[in-house]
């Protein structure tokens, strides 16, 4: 696992304005990164968050505080993640062969339970992939996220929403939807990515306009 203060100083070189932090299982990391850069401004802003292992495979809550424990329903994960307020996200819902993604025969279900579904990994990258996550977001009328699922330093902000403010809470979910998707992904950094699993997932979200992020 990168530290937190080796992921946000990596961020801020490759100007990633806004990240959510989500290890797996735990808020730790997350709450330290959230600290960090709440005690220096020059550091890119925070999303606190958690990918959590559920019955049925991995999900994401975006704005949690608190642990959630692993291994629960999909229903009651969400359950946990709503009742912190938090936002769900849907991680690589067509990523093949890796372990964790949502599985086969509950894929439309949590795609439903979700606010938001990724349809740009950086770990899962190729057409087949990204175009059934599209697919699977229209068809549910969700919007598109996109996440570096980085792991390592050469890995952050590979992939990102650009969006026009600080993604706060209470509007991320509509700032996702009129954001545009962009990624840096080539087959280099693919082929670098393959084999690198299970460890902390970023997403990037970074500001069209200039100037200095609000806090909230």
């Amino acid at each position: 696992l990168m530290p937190p203060a080796v992921l946000l100083a990596t961020a801020k070189a490759k100007g990633i304005h806004c990240l959510a932090v989500t290890d797996h299982n735990t808020v730790k990391g997350a709450l330290e990164a959230v600290a960090l850069a709440e005690a220096d401004l020059e550091l890119p802003r925070v999303i606190p968050g958690i990918e959590l292992t559920t019955a049925v495979g991995e999900i994401i809550g975006l704005y949690v505080w608190e642990d959630i424990p692993r291994g629960l329903s999909l229903f009651e994960s969400v359950d946990r993640i709503r009742g912190q307020g938090g936002v769900v996200y849907l991680p690589h819902p067509y990523a093949f062969f890796r372990r964790g993604a949502i599985s086969r025969g509950a894929r439309l279900q949590a795609a439903e339970l979700s606010d938001i579904i990724e349809v740009v990994n950086g770990r899962s990258l190729g057409p087949h992939a990204a175009k059934r996550s599209r697919a699977l977001a229209r068809k549910t009328g969700r919007p598109g996220g996109a996440g570096s699922d980085a792991h390592r330093e050469a890995e952050v902000g590979t992939a990102w929403v650009t969006v026009e403010a600080y993604p706060a809470r209470d509007i991320l979910v509509q700032l996702v939807a009129e954001g545009v998707i962009e990624h840096d992904l080539g087959v280099r950094q693919y082929v670098m990515n393959l084999g690198m699993q299970n460890l902390a997932p970023v997403t990037r979200l970074r500001r069209r306009v200039s100037g200095e992020l609000s806090r909230r």
